[in-house]
């Protein structure tokens, strides 16, 4: 076995080796290589495609990888990973957010140069506010200025997409609002009109609703705009200031008024929480009146909706008309060794050809006038000859051009996360008014502004010191070890003894080498790094050094670090006792002699064995709240004395006021799915109890003790040994709980926010490793997370201290027999 796998491993290399030789060979006789990442469905993708085959026609020195991981999430993280690995694409789609911190970081090279050289009338056919948005002032922080760093590709304005069917049945004349528009009150009208349709005979057993109204943190922001508020103040020179919120200003209160009355008070707005079917389902499933707002990304998605016939009818507002703008842009690498072939890249797929391509695929809106106003985007019929395009209002997005804005964010990621879970204790589990929602978001985006982290200029990390500590310590320990050694040499006692010694230093040496360079080697990496700001996305040496200051931030300015360490202890102090309170049951159940037992056992053991992805998923179907088996069995049991069975991961939006049910039923949930997979613990309590003399018993049931006597007295102190065990791995085990809440929490949330923080609502589900995760990946702050690494490092080994420490009197060692 030994030598088969050590076989697969040097094949492994000896393959990967080949492909490499391979694509070199392939790539011989090109001049130029380049890699181009993006994304897309598969119109989009056969644009590009095409796109880049031409490109190579025209240019056959030239060689282009071309990588599409999928959707939009995916592709980010995909191109962080690129850059972190030091192997970033040439050419790719630049997502607006990224820009301030890929700037910052110089991963992103500027292309002023190019573009002064371009005839000026090829640079006048784009509009200006896109081209404007690609640049950023490091020095200042501030975006629209500054150098130019990608050139756009596509945007898209904002509408709301209607079910005409339904409009029709209601009596809204949907036509008229597309012709001249509507206000925020004929929206929150005709919401009535169509959710007042629930109670004819022909929609007997739907759910109708007005109007699912989208709140991802941006499209807030545009509902505030209509209603002439903002999330940020400006100064007197129009610029944003990103510090101050007004969020308290009497329009934008107005703006999250509205919301709260459409989805908590007159209920006409779909408000699902937790797992259950999102509002674009449920639009698609004809069941919603007006959905939005939307960009013109949704057109390919709905055009396969045969149930009825949608359109789109401009944005209301209250006081002005606003559109916020969603756009990317093709940028260029830093580290790209042939600059001058990828700016010639870009501007080809910023040509022509690729401009009309996507005006004919409804995807979005060209970044160049020609294409947006051309005969090819009005007349769209769909880049899919099998699937075109139902016919629908295109001018509607253009007409919002004219009062279009570009959003500019702070460059901090964590602004989305803070103002998400604001906004829902405000419009999603009505536990805050706007007013105090508002105050809420404005401490937690102060004291992230004004934590140590924020506030200080580093040094950069000592690495060469750093390196030459750690190189005497390993040299102490060599020599401290071949002392030892040579007090007492092998063979000292007899030729058999050095032998055996021999032979356990040649097998344990491969996990011992392994133990060192994978598990304590990344370890003690983390521990430097937990005195450092580093994000993970350039090399180590641009690590800086920051004292304290990761540890000063969790403990007294995280709004999030101490609510994920008691979910996750009360996690613990309720999972632990009952799953191995479970699995000590199964093994008693189990620990008979009956026919048939051993498929039994495997039987329970087996889902211990599975995925926890999958396990993740499974449980994701039985808890959903519409079809969830879970909630199918408690619905007629609730019933029969009133209540409902609980939204186990959201809110439950038609009690008032609403109630936040993961708060109370979260946790149980995930204990629940943890009973389900205590088949290894129970396979050690049955070995446990097999090795328990028959003659214990024996003598018990002489002395005249029952069942749960001999229970108490004889088998409890015989297995208190295993016990212990299973409890303490239980305890670290539980504290690391990860892929069952990122797999069930990670999901895009039916809300209609993104999901950013995975913690659920009002964070009432962010588990301690989740949010560790989101630091590290989410926010690149991966010395905080390695500070708060070591934090749960030293909590899980004081509690394991405190068991070993209660143990002495619990633990009968004495007692089990070999």
């Amino acid at each position: 076995m030994g030598f088969c796998a050590a076989a697969l491993v040097v094949w492994s290399f000896v393959d990967v080796a080949r492909r490499a030789v391979d694509r070199r060979m392939q790539l011989a006789g090109r001049r130029v290589h380049l890699t181009v990442l993006h994304w897309g469905e598969p119109s989009e993708d056969r644009i590009v495609a095409d796109l880049v085959d031409a490109y190579e026609r025209a240019n056959p020195g030239v060689k282009i990888e071309r990588i599409n991981p999928g959707d939009a999430d995916l592709t980010r993280h995909k191109l962080e990973t690129m850059f972190a690995a030091g192997a970033s694409p040439d050419v790719f789609y630049l997502p607006p957010d990224q820009l301030p911190r890929f700037a910052r970081l110089g991963l992103i090279q500027p292309i002023d140069s190019y573009v002064d050289a371009e005839p000026s009338e090829w640079l006048a056919d784009f509009f200006p506010a896109l081209k404007d948005a690609f640049r950023f002032d490091v020095a200042a922080g501030r975006a629209g200025t500054g150098p130019l760093y990608a050139l756009p590709k596509d945007f898209t304005t904002l509408a709301m997409f209607v079910n005409t069917n339904l409009c029709e049945a209601a009596g809204v004349d949907w036509r008229d609002i597309q012709r001249h528009g509507w206000t925020w009150e004929r929206f929150a009208i005709e919401s009535r009109k169509i959710s007042a349709l629930r109670g004819r005979a022909e929609f007997a057993g739907r759910e109708i609703y007005g109007s699912f109204l989208q709140t991802w943190p941006t499209l807030v922001r545009n509902v505030l705009w209509t209603f002439g508020g903002d999330f940020f103040a400006t100064d007197a020179g129009g610029n944003v200031d990103f510090r101050r919120l007004t969020l308290d200003s009497p329009a934008s209160q107005a703006g999250l008024d509205f919301l709260v009355r459409v989805r908590l008070e007159e209920r006409t707005s779909y408000d699902p929480t937790g797992i259950a079917k999102d509002g674009s389902e449920e639009f698609i499933n004809g069941n919603i009146g007006f959905t939005g707002p939307l960009g013109r990304w949704y057109v390919p998605i709905y055009k396969d909706i045969q149930g009825f016939r949608w359109d789109v009818v401009p944005m209301p507002y209250a006081t002005e008309p606003a559109s916020t703008v969603f756009y990317t842009g093709w940028a260029m690498s830093a580290q790209s060794a042939q600059p001058d072939e990828a700016y010639r890249l870009i501007h080809f797929l910023c040509g022509e050809p690729g401009q009309l391509a996507l005006a004919r695929s409804a995807l979005a809106i060209p970044s160049r006038r020609s294409a947006a106003f051309s005969d090819d985007f009005l007349r769209a019929p769909g880049s899919d000859p099998d699937a075109p395009i139902p016919p629908h209002d295109e001018r509607i997005f253009l007409d919002a051009i004219a009062h279009m804005r570009v959003p500019l964010e702070p460059e901090q990621t964590e602004w989305s996360p803070i103002f998400e879970m604001g906004l829902n204790r405000a419009i999603q589990t009505g536990q805050d008014t706007p007013a105090q929602a508002a105050r809420s978001i404005q401490a937690a985006w102060t004291a992230e502004l004004d934590s140590p982290l924020r506030g200080g200029r580093w040094r950069p990390m000592p690495w060469r010191a750093i390196v030459v500590a750690a190189g005497c310590v390993a040299a102490a320990g060599a020599i401290a070890l071949t002392w030892r050694a040579r007090r007492r040499r092998l063979g000292e006692v007899d030729a058999l003894g050095a032998a055996e010694e021999r032979a356990g230093l040649a097998f344990v040496s491969p996990w011992l080498l392994g133990f060192v360079t994978l598990t304590l080697g990344p370890m003690l990496v983390s521990l430097v790094l937990s005195f450092s700001e580093w994000t993970g996305l350039n090399s180590l040496p641009h690590a800086d050094f920051v004292g304290l200051a990761n540890f000063a931030t969790m403990f007294s300015y995280d709004t999030t670090f101490w609510p994920s360490l008691r979910v996750t202890v009360y996690f613990v102090l309720l999972g632990v006792p009952v799953t191995q309170a479970a699995a000590l049951a199964l093994a008693l159940l189990l620990d008979t002699d009956v026919r048939g037992v051993a498929l039994f056992r495997t039987v329970y053991f087996v889902p211990s064995v599975v995925s926890g992805v999958a396990l993740g998923v499974l449980w994701l179907e039985l808890f959903n709240n519409d079809h969830g088996l879970v909630n199918a069995v408690l619905r007629p049991v609730a019933a029969l004395v009133h209540a409902r069975p609980p939204n186990w991961f959201g809110v439950d939006v038609i009690s008032r006021p609403p109630i936040n049910d993961a708060r109370r039923w979260g946790v149980p949930a995930f204990v629940i799915m943890g009973i389900w997979s205590v088949g290894s613990g129970m396979i050690v309590y049955l070995a446990g109890l097999k090795a328990v003399p028959a003659s214990l018993y024996e003598a018990a049931s002489l002395d005249g003790a029952g069942p749960i006597r001999r229970f108490v007295h004889v088998t409890l102190p015989m297995l208190s040994p295993i016990i212990f065990y299973n409890v303490v791995m239980g305890i670290i085990g539980s504290f690391q709980i990860f892929t069952q809440a990122y797999v069930i929490l990670g999901t895009r949330s039916s809300s209609g926010t993104s999901a950013t923080s995975l913690g659920g609502p009002d964070n009432a589900l962010l588990f301690y490793v989740v949010n560790l995760y989101r630091q590290a990946f989410d926010y690149h702050n991966m010395g905080y997370a390695s500070a708060m690494a070591w934090a749960l490092f030293v909590i899980v080994l004081v509690l394991t201290v405190a068991v070993f420490g209660a143990s002495r009197r619990l633990v009968h060692y004495d007692d089990v027999v070999s």
